[in-house]
């Protein structure tokens, strides 16, 4: 298990620019930079970046996070990986304890309520944006 230190000091360390910078053309526009989304097809850029709050936003597809997120997203990895990752990429000796079986346990709990409630966000969305029912507002 990956300790709090070495997580937080990875968040503090990977800047989302340059996380991103690795796989998408950024372009400077104003004090944000935009490119085109890696996550769906698209000709006109409508991903952002921030620098100074250290986030990334597609307001063509919705996707959002900070630079964990984003490899998470775009390399199909779990936190742990992705924080490995960018230990790696910024040179980040991890502090890492081998955790006992309660712990694992409740680790992949706790992972699988965060995927049933991606889930339930996305059916949700899906259903308000998409179907006749859900842009009425009187339904």
């Amino acid at each position: 298990m990956i300790s709090r230190k070495s997580i937080e000091e990875v968040m503090e360390r990977a800047r989302i620019e340059e996380v991103v910078g690795d796989f998408v053309n950024l372009k400077r526009r104003g004090s944000n930079l935009t490119g085109l989304c890696p996550f769906h097809h698209e000709k006109t850029p409508s991903f952002s970046v921030s620098p100074t709050r250290n986030i990334f936003k597609c307001f063509g597809c919705g996707r959002g996070g900070d630079s964990v997120k984003f490899v998470m997203e775009h390399e199909g990895y779990e936190y742990p990986e992705a924080i490995r990752y960018l230990a790696g990429k910024y040179g980040i000796q991890l502090e890492e304890t081998q955790a006992d079986a309660e712990t694992l346990l409740a680790e992949r709990e706790r992972e699988t309520i965060y995927k049933v409630l991606e889930f339930a966000w996305q059916y949700y969305k899906n259903q308000l944006h998409n179907t006749e029912e859900g842009q009425s507002p009187w339904s």
